[in-house]
């Protein structure tokens, strides 16, 4: 039976994910678009075509069903059309469905990870970029999701629990991310490193196991890209490679605006919106927040010690950092979207998850640490608050008054 200390964590956890899922479909109520764009369009046009029966083909402006999807991969398109027909919502709300039962399923995944604290952990789901991406009909829902099992069944496998059958989960893991987006590719590193890790440390069959999933990985990917090839004449769907791409002095200013921004929780950057002063506002109490949240930490424990020691932390962290370099190397050659919350939430959400769950996972011997614990899920609250749609509540407002 659980004590009051975790069943009031449960309690915010679950009030928590009631008031993140009202914000989101508030937001999405309001939006005219319904917080879709021309690739969520593609992604429901696809499901939407599979429900009716005529395949992953795209619907041309005459309405033609003629060209195959394969400008991304078919994982999300089925997510989409499989919560269509077990729901009996069209395609545009089994979407937004989807998204809630993948927020719910991070929840659970963390409450399960951190029982105490979970609610705090959670809370990062309350940050823009994550609001946006769980708003959006886009493919990184799922991808952030499974992104954060891989991380867990990696800890397991390290830990020398299950190799065997978490070998073969890690396979189905990269190749979900696969069908989810083709910058899933990156996650064959994932098998590769555990195979050169096992090696290294004398277990030869750990090694030869992993080497044959990464194996097995990487021709799978292979697989499905030759067959791309053979419908469309190209392996991605259309041609990525263009001739030119931005200046590297371009590429890098790109680059440190796209990851600043995942570092502003509340409110990004926007050059056109300057002078932004709630980003100011925003800003300075995230450095306020954040520096309270070092002191009171430091006075007992050094952070950065304690975060090297946190297995999981340095997975997710890792994890973060392989996503990082595949994309930046991606886009360097290839001159797709620029760097912004949606190419760069699965860098920020793992690297997140990793240096909060160092946080809660320190003892609550001091009160210090108790209170910074609270004033970041508070931060994070706050986060959730200011990214409600503020012109339609204020203009709901104006017409009240």
């Amino acid at each position: 039976m659980l004590d009051g200390r975790f069943f009031k964590a449960d309690l915010y956890l679950l009030l928590l994910y009631l008031l993140t899922a009202a914000v989101i479909l508030f937001r999405v109520n309001v939006e005219g678009t319904g917080y879709t764009t021309p690739d969520s369009l593609a992604y429901l046009d696809a499901a939407q075509n599979f429900k009716d029966g005529y395949g992953f083909y795209e619907t041309d402006a005459a309405g033609n069903k003629d060209q195959l999807f394969t400008k991304w991969p078919i994982g999300y398109p089925i997510l989409i059309f499989l919560t269509s027909v077990m729901s009996g919502l069209d395609v545009f709300w089994a979407s937004k469905l989807l998204n809630l039962l993948l927020l719910a399923g991070i929840f659970l995944f963390l409450r399960s990870i951190c029982l105490s604290y979970s609610f705090v952990l959670a809370s990062i789901c309350s940050s823009y970029t994550l609001l946006e991406i769980y708003s959006s009909t886009w493919s990184e829902a799922p991808f952030l999701f499974i992104l954060l099992l891989v991380a867990y069944l990696v800890l397991r496998t390290y830990n020398g629990v299950s190799i065997l059958s978490n070998a073969m989960l890690i396979f189905f893991a990269c190749i979900g991310l696969f069908l989810l987006r083709y910058a899933g590719i990156f996650s064959l590193s994932i098998p590769a490193i555990l195979c050169l890790y096992f090696y290294l440390n004398g277990n030869y069959k750990s090694a030869s196991l992993f080497f044959f999933v990464s194996a097995l990985t990487a021709l799978s990917f292979t697989s499905y890209l030759f067959i791309n090839y053979q419908l469309s004449g190209y392996a991605t769907g259309l041609d990525r490679l263009e001739t030119e791409t931005e200046s590297g002095i371009h590429f890098l200013l790109m680059s440190l605006k796209g990851l600043i921004n995942e570092f502003l929780i509340i409110r990004e950057y926007r050059p056109q919106n300057q002078p932004d002063y709630l980003l100011y506002i925003t800003a300075i109490i995230q450095l306020v927040v954040f520096t309270f949240i070092t002191i009171k930490v430091n006075r007992h424990y050094n952070f950065w010690k304690e975060l090297k020691q946190n297995s999981f932390s340095i997975i997710c962290i890792g994890i973060a950092l392989l996503y990082l370099a595949a994309i930046l190397a991606l886009r360097f050659v290839s001159h797709f979207d620029a760097l912004d919350y949606r190419l760069l939430a699965p860098f920020s959400f793992p690297l997140f998850v990793g240096i909060v769950y160092t946080l809660v996972s320190l003892p609550d011997k001091h009160r210090d640490i108790i209170q910074a614990k609270y004033a970041l899920f508070a931060f994070f609250l706050l986060s959730l608050f200011l990214n409600l749609p503020k012109k339609f509540i204020l203009q709901q407002l104006e017409q009240i008054l």
